[in-house]
């Protein structure tokens, strides 16, 4: 018999986690929609899409303990190799994928870090954008508003958990801001309704190979 080395322990954990997420989603989510009762729907999925015909954006809401505990494994493993592109779990149990940390000069590029909201001990190259981008990944059908993006944000173990929410939409505000106008945007804004949708929400892992190297 082989034993599990020290290695491997932390993503079989991870996998433990989001197998978690997916089973929570599948009878609670940590989100509700502005619907109407003769609109409710027993599937998340069906219900995004209705709240996208009438022009009602999802609320969400924060969180349990267990979901933040299981996001926050993927989290935690995601930063230990940030040059790579990283799948997560979506609150609504679906996997989403996030693109590697952008280099220059065959560096990791450090972008403003934000010190005001993050903590100190957070990994050297996680910055707002990586806070931002991570939570609007998680969004249910990869569609909510600024607010939404601020809830989930909250879930990170590396943001200040004391931080005023105007302090966190000021920082998510520039963090949507920034992204939306990246080469190639992981996010989108819809003036009309108010919300932002997560583009990248259909790739795949091996999508960013020629951006991991």
């Amino acid at each position: 018999m082989t034993k599990n080395t020290s290695d491997d322990m932390p993503e079989k954990e991870v996998n433990r986690a989001a197998k978690i997420l997916m089973q929570m989603a599948k009878t609670r989510t940590c989100t509700s929609f502005n619907l109407g009762e003769s609109n409710k729907s027993t599937n998340l999925g069906e219900r995004s899409e209705e709240s996208r015909a009438i022009n009602s954006p999802e609320t969400i809401y924060p969180c349990s303990e267990e979901i933040r505990a299981c996001f926050r494994r993927e989290e935690a493993l995601r930063y230990t190799q940030p040059n790579k592109a990283f799948s997560y779990t979506a609150v609504d149990g679906k996997k989403v994928v996030v693109a590697p940390l952008k280099k220059r000069g065959g560096k990791l590029f450090k972008r403003i870090c934000h010190y005001d909201i993050l903590k100190s001990n957070k990994p050297a190259f996680f910055t707002l954008h990586c806070l931002v981008r991570d939570a609007a990944a998680r969004l249910p059908g990869g569609v909510g508003t600024r607010d939404d993006v601020c809830v989930l944000a909250r879930d990170s173990q590396f943001i200040v958990e004391d931080i005023s929410d105007s302090q966190l939409r000021k920082a998510v505000k520039g963090g949507l801001d920034r992204l939306h106008y990246e080469d190639d945007p992981c996010v989108k804004y819809e003036k009309e309704r108010h919300r932002w949708t997560y583009l990248h929400g259909d790739r795949k892992v091996e999508d960013f190979e020629d951006d991991s190297t």
